[in-house]
């Protein structure tokens, strides 16, 4: 996926394989924040005042599609986009979490490092051929799996697939890898 929506310079992005609570990523310029769904509470990181306000407003009025998306992420599948024109922001992620560098090592394994120079591997062997892969089955073609890249911090593959950096971050802190 990762971005869901956009508007004066925010963007607002839902991860698959994400943590529980309910929740989603909202970037602008160099800050971001982590906003529960429900209660609209900053769960992780910070956003300046206004930005924050602006997210907060947008939030309660998406609230029920929010909570749609993330039962399609959950369910491994695609979440819906607003109709916002597409504008890309430019934003720095500065979060630990974020991704900075991925490198595929084969066999359905990646090589990544954090923002924080913290470094691991990501094996989707097992997951990309189970039946739970979801969306992400196509990854099964290694042209396609190659083609992984960093957007805004987080794993990406063509077709708008990404793994969610947070929860890539604690399973490579805890265990130095995260096997899906």
């Amino acid at each position: 996926m990762p971005t869901i929506s956009t508007f004066y310079g925010i963007l607002i992005q839902m991860f698959w394989q994400d943590h529980a609570p309910p929740h989603f990523h909202a970037l602008y310029a160099e800050s971001e924040a982590l906003i529960d769904i429900h209660t609209l509470e900053i769960l992780e990181g910070q956003l300046p005042r206004r930005a924050l306000a602006l997210v907060l407003e947008w939030a309660m009025e998406h609230r029920a599609e929010l909570l749609e998306d993330w039962e399609l992420c959950s369910r491994m599948q695609q979440p819906k986009k607003d109709s916002s024109p597409d504008l890309t922001p430019a934003v720095s992620p500065s979060m630990p979490w974020r991704v900075a560098e991925v490198k595929v090592l084969g066999d359905y394994r990646l090589f990544v490092r954090f923002v924080d120079g913290l470094t691991g591997t990501v094996d989707m062997s097992a997951f990309i051929k189970s039946e739970e892969a979801g969306v992400f089955s196509v990854l099964a073609d290694p042209l396609l799996f190659d083609q992984v890249y960093t957007l805004h911090g987080a794993v990406t593959w063509p077709g708008e697939l990404d793994i969610a950096p947070d929860a890539m971050y604690r399973q490579i802190r805890e265990k130095g890898e995260w096997r899906l």
